[in-house]
């Protein structure tokens, strides 16, 4: 049932809102990574490795955001 879960943008939302309810937690979403990883790699389980693919996107996103919004625009 995975590749259902992959198709449903209401699923991949709720993975990519877990991980900005961390970042206004102020947790180290690096270090969330890590630990995924770690998970993925422990168990092998695909839907762990499907959460860290999404983790791993959303980040990017996320760092991009950041510095956008830390971006200074002086002349």
């Amino acid at each position: 049932m995975l590749w259902l879960k992959k198709l449903n943008f209401m699923e991949t939302a709720k993975l990519e809102m877990e991980l900005m309810k961390a970042l206004d937690a102020g947790e180290d979403l690096e270090a969330r990574l890590a630990a995924q990883k770690h998970l993925v790699d422990e168990s092998g389980d695909a839907e762990e490795a499907w959460k860290l693919e999404v983790w791993q996107k959303m980040l990017v996103r996320i760092r991009k955001m950041e510095s956008m919004l830390n971006k200074t625009d002086q002349p």
